[in-house]
């Protein structure tokens, strides 16, 4: 892999006399894509400029958990350097011959920071957690309020999965959506209770009123961010971009802060909280209510994949041991859910 690395990244740096590869490492975590970090020491003129960067690869495609473009990514990083000033990587290339690494890939400068979370929150580190946390909401509030044609100029946002989501209006966006999660259960109903399906009807019967549809981060959660001295320094993975209901974003950090045991929503202060002081911030006048709606929904959004990677593994479509962990978060999801749907709590009353 050193070799190829030099290989890819003379072009990017074509004017280098030399080009050497340090610390190659993988980075453990996250579940949808292969992930490397290393230093690049970029030699001019004598000189050595040395580059903290990030390899993201494919999984073999049979296990992938979430088909997305490189390519995509790279491209929306661009555009949101040029238009926002959200603190995102540099996206130095993509490699999309296989050949190279085994898979397509992409090239990323490694942005500075901590992604230690419970540390940050849990603890006597408040004023930091609130800056932070304020900090996160006043970034997720700049990309709701950005003019979706500066980051989708190319409308390749609109349906990044291919699955049939038109985006022409909020109404057809919100029917097209939801059919895809009816239709993707056909191939994971494998619960033994229909949580899953009874949620996504639950989500066609029971819509909240439209917004105007903007790009959405959508994976926005306490494992997606960098922090450093009371600064939010980078929020990253940015692979399920697509154009959708701001409420997506707020929904399903919502639902992660809990079940990450986190406190962000808990720990912004101004303005009442995470959810008044994003709306002063928009003028969108979301209620608690479409917050609660929007849980289940990029629940659904992030799950849907999820969901269908395990039951490939259970019928032994591929053996990655990866997917047979993922069915513990796949129960918890399925729990939320149900307390989410007001499903009675069999437990409630129990004696410890």
């Amino acid at each position: 892999m050193y070799e190829a690395l030099r290989a890819v990244l003379r072009r990017r740096f074509a004017d280098a006399d030399e080009i050497e590869i340090h610390g190659l490492a993988v980075i453990a975590g996250g579940y949808s894509r292969e992930t490397f970090r290393f230093d690049a020491h970029i030699l001019r003129n004598g000189s050595r400029e040395v580059l903290p960067m990030i390899l993201r690869k494919d999984p073999p495609r049979e296990s992938a958990i979430l088909h997305s473009d490189r390519q995509l990514e790279h491209d929306l990083l661009e555009r949101l350097r040029r238009h926002t000033s959200l603190p995102v990587s540099e996206s130095y290339l993509v490699e999309r011959d296989p050949a190279t690494f085994g898979e397509a890939a992409m090239i990323l400068q490694r942005m500075p920071g901590s992604g230690e979370v419970s540390a940050l929150f849990h603890g006597d580190r408040t004023e930091e957690a609130e800056a932070v946390a304020t900090q996160l909401c006043e970034y997720l509030a700049q990309l709701h309020l950005t003019d979706p044609a500066l980051l989708n100029p190319d409308g390749r946002l609109d349906d990044p999965r291919g699955v049939g989501i038109d985006v022409s209006s909020w109404e057809r966006y919100m029917d097209t959506t939801i059919e895809y999660y009816l239709r993707s259960y056909d191939d994971f109903a494998f619960d033994p209770v229909p949580v899953f399906r009874d949620a996504y009807l639950y989500l066609k019967h029971t819509r909240p009123r439209p917004l105007p549809l903007r790009v959405v981060h959508g994976d926005f959660n306490p494992a997606n961010f960098l922090y450093e001295n009371g600064r939010v320094t980078a929020i990253i993975d940015w692979e399920n971009a697509h154009v959708g209901d701001p409420r997506e974003d707020l929904g399903w950090l919502k639902l992660m802060d809990l079940l990450s045991n986190t406190n962000i929503f808990g720990s912004v202060k101004a303005e009442g909280g995470f959810l008044g002081l994003y709306n002063k911030l928009t003028g969108f006048g979301i209620t608690e209510e479409e917050v609660n709606y929007f849980q289940i929904f990029t629940g659904a959004h992030i799950g849907v994949p999820v969901v269908s990677a395990v039951k490939r593994r259970i019928e032994k479509k591929h053996l990655e041991l990866l997917h047979l962990y993922l069915t513990q978060p796949v129960l918890v999801s399925e729990l939320a859910f149900t307390q989410l749907l007001g499903y009675p709590n069999p437990l409630a009353g129990a004696q410890p």
